[in-house]
């Protein structure tokens, strides 16, 4: 299924969008000479490790690579804290670069999380046959301040850290085409960033990406996430069945945390009730998330062993992503969150024996001695969604069919250029691969004009058969048992 937005903008708001672009493109931070973009110097690039060390504020470690033609760099560049501040505190932000050729398109790949140092290339990387230049969210370890001030974590910092670095590299080094391409929270970020900074880039491809609003956690048959769960697939005795289950587990509570205590510690934020409660909570979101409907068959039912219902239940949900550890390392998506991303309730209105009934927020899971301001009631959601749909432009919106996430899709409005694709039966993993034959050369095509590369001929349709694992589906297998983006 395709939904194609091909509404130019008329001349007058054309010229104002331009007008944004322009000054949105300034450097935060252009008081502090010390932190601007260097120029290049005339004349033709030398050995890229020398170029990039070349850059202030930029530390480079070359290592090696199994990607014939590429050379791979681990690096940080510093950043300030605050961007309205730029003679404040500092942080390193680590990056990396996967270097083809000066000429070729740059791929920036946000992740939304930790970086992956394994040099993997995303799926517009292979298709484009370019750079790669991957970096880590502010506030996930390493790229935090210490001591963190946590009213930094923004979308609007986040889109400056990444408009600093691309401005930088940009001066110096890769003057050609640039695309940004993220996966889940990753897509999101990569959306924030054009918000900020439209000019910065020259299109954008998020996958999975959606945007909540306060009404999203709001427990509510309209609820937008809770009826998408009540009409997934095509099953309705699966669905059910996921309802008993759930149902199943809280009335084994006590065998379950027995179970659970072999997995994780609890005792540090959630608890082991509170933790098997949102497990719970969440199971038939994160089963639909990253299962298919072909696994109803292997839900246990009410004659199942302790062992082989905690074992359905950690392999769907993970309890270990409720304990101490994996809830400190996802500790900034919580925070951003609980005070602009938002956080979709879940239906309890059938569950029995619940402890901890509608306690299932992002706040839930943020310590209390990290100060959390106060959610902004989707302020800053809403104000992404009406530039995306009143300004946007060359952005790629790619959805699974039965991924939850898909309930929150952005809306394309009159962006011009842009593109909305859902992948049939697809879920958080889905991808231009999952597409309908016609759907993916549609929208290579699309990309491939962004990236000024030609997008005739059946070379450029076989690049994505070439069996590499990609960095978006490295990720996947990061996230799995979490309802996380």
């Amino acid at each position: 299924m395709r939904i194609t937005a091909r509404i130019w903008l008329l001349g007058a708001l054309g010229l104002l969008a331009c007008g944004d672009s322009d000054s949105a493109s300034e450097t935060p931070d252009a008081g502090d000479s010390s932190d601007g973009a260097v120029d290049a110097a005339d004349g033709l690039l030398g050995d890229i490790a020398d170029e990039l060390r070349g850059i202030p504020g930029l530390t480079v470690e070359e290592r090696p690579t199994m990607l014939e033609g590429y050379r791979f760099f681990v690096m940080t560049y510093d950043q300030p804290v605050d961007h309205e501040a730029p003679t404040g505190q500092r942080f390193a932000q680590r990056l990396t670069l996967l270097h083809r050729d000066y000429a070729a398109p740059v791929i920036a790949h946000n992740s939304g999380y930790s970086v992956s140092t394994r040099g993997s290339r995303s799926q517009l990387t292979v298709l484009t046959a370019g750079n790669q230049l991957s970096m880590e969210h502010r506030y996930f370890s390493p790229s935090r301040p210490d001591p963190a001030d946590w009213t930094k974590l923004t979308i609007a910092q986040a889109a400056a850290d990444q408009h600093r670095i691309t401005q930088a590299l940009k001066a110096r080094i890769y003057r050609g085409r640039w695309l940004t391409t993220g996966a889940s929270k990753g897509g999101m970020t990569s959306l924030f960033h054009r918000r900020f900074f439209p000019g910065d880039v020259d299109g954008t491809v998020a996958y999975v990406a959606p945007i909540d609003y306060p009404a999203d956690a709001v427990q509510s048959p309209t609820n937008r996430y809770i009826a998408f769960l009540e009409n997934v697939g095509t099953d309705p005795a699966c669905r059910q069945k996921l309802k008993d289950f759930q149902n199943l587990v809280l009335a084994r509570r006590d065998a379950m945390k027995t179970r659970m205590r072999g997995e994780a510690t609890f005792t540090e934020v959630l608890g082991e009730d509170r933790a098997l409660d949102f497990a719970v909570v969440e199971l038939p979101f994160i089963f639909w998330q990253y299962g298919t409907q072909s696994r109803c068959s292997t839900i246990p039912g009410p004659t199942a062993t302790d062992a082989a219902v905690f074992s359905f239940l950690d392999n769907t949900a993970g309890v270990a992503s409720y304990g101490d550890e994996d809830l400190t390392a996802f500790l900034p998506y919580y925070h951003q969150s609980a005070t602009q991303l938002g956080y979709p309730a879940a239906d309890e209105s059938y569950l029995v024996g619940l402890q901890f009934p509608s306690q299932d927020t992002a706040q839930a899971y943020i310590p209390a001695a990290i100060p959390t301001p106060a959610y902004d009631e989707g302020a800053a959601m809403q104000d992404v969604q009406t530039w995306l749909a009143t300004s946007g432009e060359r952005i790629m919106l790619i959805y699974g069919q039965n991924d939850p996430w898909t309930a929150g899709a952005v809306d394309l409005g009159a962006a011009s250029d842009s593109y909305k694709y859902i992948a049939p039966g697809a879920n958080h993993g889905a991808s231009l691969t999952t597409l309908t034959s016609q759907d993916e050369s549609d929208a290579q095509a699309a990309i491939l004009r962004w990236a000024d590369l030609p997008s005739s001929g059946p070379m450029f349709r076989a690049r994505l058969d070439t069996g590499e694992r990609t960095l978006e589906q490295e990720e996947l297998e990061l996230r799995r048992h979490r309802r996380s983006r």
